[in-house]
């Protein structure tokens, strides 16, 4: 189960990858367009894997989610 969060989110990385990999054809010319794209995938990956992290230690509570649904 993934939420909207997730899915928002792996369509944003999606989208810089396909931008960084359209760059890496010239890059000379996209140096700079490449190093910020570069630095823009690696920190989506570290916020990605954070809200992961904390978000299997919500689950993993006793109860973690049964009282949202309510």
């Amino acid at each position: 189960m993934s939420s909207e969060y997730e899915q928002n989110f792996g369509q944003l990385l999606a989208e810089k990858t396909a931008a960084l990999e359209e760059l890496a054809k010239d890059p000379k010319e996209n140096a700079a367009r490449i190093s910020q794209l570069t630095l823009e995938i690696d920190s989506l990956e570290a916020m990605y894997e954070n809200y992961n992290l904390g978000l299997n230690v919500f689950r993993r509570a006793q109860g973690g989610r049964a009282g949202l649904r309510e």
